[in-house]
């Protein structure tokens, strides 16, 4: 798992050694299993190594520890007050859509005003993927008029989240599932509208009615928990 993580960083033992200040060879010994390492010396490369706190527990236990961050559900009482901040943001933002997400852009709640945008028909619907909604062939991709450049910066964003967690992650699998969409294959092969923009505009067509709006992601501070890290909320403010 270090030599995994250390390649997908780009980084030679070397330069690990230097970030994690430890010898290069123990670093070899430690991805050739020649030597065991402390707990310590895990959570120093995972550091070292810039993991979410989800894959630095899965290090840890790997190399036979406990994990030290917490790894709680959406539901979990653990999460109540992240639950209560996000309905205080998703509910001062109705009517404009709102939606909490987790790394693999799964839908954890949504206000009104983004299920009508969506027309997934239910205040809360946490089977709904956005990925899958914006990929995917139905009313949400048909109805969106500038599709190409959405899908192409909403790849852009899972590429970033496979580099940063790793492609066996959850959001490697819903990558991997867009990627096998009609059309993705072209992707970024035609002319760039959008010169000049300060934000890419998200042109929605519901009805005959054609609404433009622009997002702002807003994330947690200083998370100990790997779902809290993950999360986010994106807003829609009209354009």
């Amino acid at each position: 798992m270090l030599k995994q993580w250390r390649r997908l960083r780009g980084m030679s033992q070397l330069d690990l050694a230097l970030s994690a200040e430890v010898s290069s060879r123990h670093v070899s010994f430690l991805e050739s299993g020649r030597a065991r390492p402390s707990a310590e010396m895990v959570r120093r490369l995972a550091e070292a190594l810039a993991m979410p706190l989800r894959e630095r527990n899965g290090l840890l236990v790997a190399a036979g520890f406990a994990p030290v961050f917490g790894d709680n559900d959406w539901t979990s009482p653990q999460m109540a007050e992240i639950r209560r901040a996000a309905g205080i943001i998703l509910g001062a933002h109705d009517p404009s859509p709102a939606l909490v997400l987790d790394a693999a852009f799964n839908v954890l709640e949504a206000n009104s005003g983004a299920m009508a945008l969506l027309g997934a028909g239910a205040p809360a619907a946490p089977s709904l993927n956005l990925v899958d909604l914006v990929f995917c062939p139905g009313p949400v991709r048909d109805g969106l008029v500038n599709w190409d450049e959405v899908a192409l910066y909403l790849m852009h964003r899972m590429r970033e989240g496979v580099r940063i967690r790793g492609p066996q992650s959850p959001l490697g699998a819903v990558m991997q599932r867009a990627l096998a969409q009609p059309g993705v294959s072209q992707l970024g092969l035609g002319a760039h509208t959008n010169q000049g923009l300060v934000l890419l505009p998200v042109v929605f067509n519901a009805g005959g009615v054609e609404t433009r709006w622009f997002t702002t992601v807003t994330s947690f501070g200083a998370p100990q928990d790997a779902l809290a890290e993950e999360i986010t909320i994106e807003q829609f403010y009209p354009a």
